[in-house]
């Protein structure tokens, strides 16, 4: 057990500035004895667009309005809206 002990020890200290980094952007950290795992939580808000079929193109051949030719969408973000030189439809 001292041995585990203090390899579990020795991996803290050698990784302690990047897990401080990944802690401050808010990452999830999955630690063992000898890896460290990083992963930015933001990717679980990304999804496939519906509108497009996650293709980043419309049937017309020009790029999806929603997800801006790329196929995914982020979740966090509110839908893109319209853009300011058009009408809304209201009276000016």
């Amino acid at each position: 057990m001292r041995i585990v002990a203090l390899l579990w020890k020795l991996s803290g200290e050698a990784f302690a500035e990047i897990d401080a980094f990944a802690w401050v952007q808010r990452w999830e950290v999955r630690r063992t004895w000898h890896t460290h795992a990083y992963r930015d939580t933001r990717f679980d808000a990304l999804a496939a667009c519906t509108i497009c079929s996650a293709k980043g193109r419309c049937p017309t051949g020009l790029p999806c309005r929603r997800c801006r030719g790329t196929g995914r969408v982020n979740l966090l973000e509110p839908p893109a809206s319209r853009r300011p030189e058009r009408p809304s439809g209201g009276r000016a």
